[in-house]
């Protein structure tokens, strides 16, 4: 490639200026800080990662555009091989000691998703992992507390490592052969970068913000943002007298970032634009030869210090607070024990700083002309330099050494968690028997059980295949709601329906009206939609807007035999339990077109995951209790509704979740809890027979063919 023509630049530019820029070592440490403080102290985030994004960018493109200007190779294949050597080692080893951390301190329920988070972290997908677990609404509660989800930056970051120097390569061919200019073509390629990805995360965000947080496309303009800011300052001088405040306002934007903007809640977005804005506005003031300066405050000793183990500590601290708040019980640290993780974070990163990452460093480094001339002229010399091998050999077999000895097991113990988990699936369908009778319990005396508990089985897995997109004579009225709509059939095509509609604690119940439905010839048609509550849901998605503005009509049309709904609404910290907003209207509605509705209470719910409590308190189960007083009204709200209607049933299993009084983590050697709030697959089995009789006192019934109730 010929050396392309140079850019007229302003003098002073940020080519000219030394490699090592102590203002944006500081500002990486600050964010950092940011990062860590929020995260332990006020369980917030700061927009710190943010910025770790954009410098990474604008470092890579300072050097990718200078190397382009000069007409020099860009090297990709050594520059990725070079990188990782650098990165992987450190996040490998932390990796590892968070997963064996893990498995000794959560509960094995977790086991198998810490795996699937080590390996995703290890191999740079975790953000895509975490973005399509999200969608999964039995699966949120494991993405906001996995020791790794930290990972979901540096994932990005690495992806962007190598995407951004393919891009580099585009400008690079456009200016060497088709002899554009550097500048302009970069601008053209990363400024088409910034508007599609910007535009894409802001749609994005709006209406799915629990994926595109995680999503790599809505996070690219964070990356093409340093890319432009780098351009810029090298076409053109910032004046010496805006510097100053330029470089302080910008600190004071990053600082308040996190406290002022719902970071967690309303990111990437254009909401990202201020971190991003205000990291920069301080590396564009660099030097400003002031005493006022901000680059003072960011060169000075401490954070110039704390910027050497910047990576090491972000690496670290996130797993000590997770497996500390997990390991005490807490939802997140005070002032006093957040602090002595911080230092605990800053001691334990600058260990794995000095021991690991600094030799690993100091490896990557080719040595001087003057080592070399030495070594030659040592003893044997020569013959070490005929044998010495290529560059990129070593840090290639760091790379393998680092996946194998860590990847290696983990893809070995996810393989047995595998094998563990359908085990557990196949002994979750013996609950209701002898040695796991469940809520059977409750009316029959069992003998002392020789068997662990039954494990929780997530709601989604209930279906086991019998569930089936609904089609022919069980396809919605309204057309567009097919999506929404799985059926299992138990009678004729013209037997009596059930459908189930609303949120997850309605869709827990198939598992105890499967029963029902089986004895009693009826089709289920479950239309529910995790965390789209009926008729209103506080904070709705674009799917769930949809379904609830059809469902309705969808009901009204279709005219199942029966309805099941959730009716009442209960509060983890309290007992407030109230009547399901706007379920009334529907409930009369549904019943002056003729339609049984089942009103279900209902169950309680907690601050904390009773699951995880009751598996690591086996010994001690009082310890996961709860009085019914505290988590239930004193009578059921619903009742009234049901005694004002006479095609109104209410469905009050409350004695079956808190006997005597006292909600209990593990009923009949089941646990009752798969997590915080929701019942269990394998418990709520068991409650076919208690459902079913407070139906048939009810006298409610299928309104078909004949039916029998003797359900076991």
């Amino acid at each position: 490639m010929k050396r392309i023509t140079h850019w007229h630049t302003p003098r002073g530019n940020f080519l000219d200026q030394p490699r090592f820029r102590p203002e944006v070592q500081g500002l990486r440490s600050l964010a950092v800080l940011l990062v860590v403080m929020y995260h332990v102290w006020f369980g917030r985030v700061s927009g710190g990662v943010d910025v770790f994004l954009f410098i990474s960018a604008f470092l890579l493109s300072l050097s990718s555009l200078g190397k382009i200007q000069a007409g020099k190779p860009l090297k990709i294949l050594g520059y990725w091989i070079h990188v990782f050597q650098r990165l992987l080692p450190v996040a490998a080893l932390v990796i590892a000691a968070t997963t064996v951390a893990s498995v000794l301190i959560l509960a094995p329920s977790r086991w198998n998703g810490i795996l699937a988070d080590a390996k995703a972290s290890l191999l740079y997908y975790l953000n895509w992992r975490l973005a399509f677990t999200s969608v999964d609404y039995y699966a949120q509660d494991a993405t906001t507390k996995t020791p790794f989800q930290h990972f979901w930056s540096l994932s990005m970051q690495g992806q962007i490592f190598i995407l951004w120097p393919l891009l580099f390569a585009l400008v690079a061919f456009l200016v060497g052969y088709l002899r554009l200019k550097v500048l302009p073509t970069a601008l053209l390629i990363f400024g088409s970068v910034f508007v599609t990805s910007l535009t894409f995360s802001i749609i994005k965000t709006y209406s799915d913000q629990s994926f595109a947080y995680f999503d790599t496309r809505t996070r690219l303009w964070e990356f093409a943002s340093g890319t432009l800011l780098a351009m810029l300052l090298l076409a053109w001088k910032v004046p010496q007298r805006a510097k100053v405040p330029m470089g302080w306002l910008g600190l004071l934007g990053l600082v308040t970032c996190g406290w002022i903007l719902p970071v967690q809640q309303a990111f990437p977005g254009f909401l990202a634009l201020w971190p991003i804005l205000s990291a920069a506005l301080v590396i564009a003031a660099g030097k400003t030869d002031s005493p006022l300066g901000a680059d003072r405050f960011l060169s000075t000793w401490p954070l110039q210090k704390l910027g050497a183990i910047s990576y090491c500590l972000y690496l670290v601290h996130w797993p000590l607070l997770i497996l500390y708040t997990s390991k005490v019980g807490k939802a997140h640290a005070g002032f006093l024990d957040g602090t002595l993780l911080i230092l605990a974070s800053i001691a334990l990163a600058w260990g794995l700083h000095q021991l690991v990452e600094k030799p690993l460093r100091a490896l990557d480094r080719k040595p001087s002309a003057k080592a070399l001339k030495a070594s030659a002229a040592a003893p044997g010399g020569r013959h070490r330099k005929e044998v010495t091998s290529p560059a990129w050999v070593r840090p290639l077999a760091l790379i393998a050494i680092s996946l194998t000895l860590v990847g290696g097991p983990i893809s070995a113990a996810q393989a047995w968690a595998s094998y563990q988990h359908q085990r557990l699936l196949a002994l979750a369908e013996t609950s209701g028997s002898d040695d796991f009778p469940g809520a059977r319990a409750l009316t029959s005396s069992f003998s002392d059980y020789e068997h662990d508990p039954i494990p929780a089985i997530e709601p989604l897995s209930q279906y086991d295949g019998a569930q089936v997109p609904c089609a022919g004579d069980f396809l919605p009225q309204n057309l567009g709601l097919e999506s929404f709509c799985t059926y299992e059939q138990y009678g004729q095509a013209d037997s009596p329906r059930i459908m189930v509609v609303g949120a997850s604690h309605a869709g827990q119940s198939l598992a105890m009206l499967r029963p029902l439905a089986e004895q009693t010839g009826s089709n289920l048609i479950d239309m529910h939609l995790g965390g789209c509550r009926y008729p209103q849901e506080p904070k709705p998605n674009e799917e769930c807007s949809y379904l609830n503005s059809q469902i309705t009509q969808e009901i009204l049309e279709s005219k199942p035999d029966t309805l099941v709904l959730l009716a009442t609404l209960t509060d983890p910290a309290s007992n407030q339990e109230v009547i399901m907003p706007g379920i009334e209207e529907k409930i009369a509605a549904f019943t002056q077109a003729g339609i049984q509705v089942i009103a279900l209470r209902d169950n309680p719910r907690y601050t904390y995951n009773v699951y995880e409590c009751a598996q690591t308190n086996l010994k001690n189960l009082a310890a996961c209790q709860a009085k019914a007083a505290d988590k239930l009204a004193p009578l059921n709200p619903a009742a009234a509704l049901a005694a004002r209607n006479p095609l109104v049933y209410a469905a009050d299993l409350t004695a079956a979740y808190c006997p005597e009084g006292i909600c209990q983590p593990v009923i009949g050697n089941v646990y009752v809890y798969m997590d915080d709030n929701h019942i269990g697959r394998a418990y709520g089995k068991t409650l076919a027979p208690l459902l079913a009789d407070q139906l048939q006192n009810q006298g409610w019934g299928p309104r078909g063919p004949g039916s029998s109730w003797e359900i076991s």
